[in-house]
């Protein structure tokens, strides 16, 4: 199991942070590897939503199905990916800070059938990532009027 832990100060209200996070469609805009994302259930975002996701992964476009397993509004939201070919769980926890937001990120994921010597460079590389892509939602949220 690979585990990441992260936190980034957004100049923006926790409810601005809050609804951009929250919607599938933000997903490519901030995340390098999102194709598309969008809610495949039905009704309000809220636990048991279900979204499809399609990311390049590897140098290949694989489609994830995931599961919304924690929702507190403006505060908590977690994604646990069912399906794909990396098993994953990530973890929002928003706080306000000052007129802005502190948001902590813990993200888990199950590499799967990656080998030994191969596991500390995908460990590397998917931190990386995840660090960008979170940089990444604060300039796009900060650059908002």
């Amino acid at each position: 199991m690979v585990r990441f832990e992260l936190s980034v100060e957004i100049a923006r209200p926790v409810h601005e942070v809050w609804e951009y996070l929250i919607d599938p469609e933000n997903v490519p805009e901030w995340q390098a590897s999102a194709l598309s994302s969008h809610q495949i259930s039905d009704g309000e975002m809220c636990v048991g939503t279900h979204l499809q996701d399609e990311r390049r992964f590897l140098g290949r476009r694989a489609r994830s199905e995931v599961e919304v397993t924690e929702f507190e509004p403006e505060r908590l939201f977690t994604l646990h990916g069912i399906s794909g070919p990396v098993r994953f769980t990530v973890r929002h926890q928003l706080e306000r800070s000052g007129d802005g937001t502190h948001l902590q990120i813990e993200a888990e994921a199950d590499p799967g059938g990656i080998g030994r010597l191969m596991r500390p460079v995908v460990e590397h590389a998917a931190a990386h990532e995840i660090r960008k892509d979170f940089d990444r939602l604060k300039e796009t949220l900060e650059a908002r009027t």
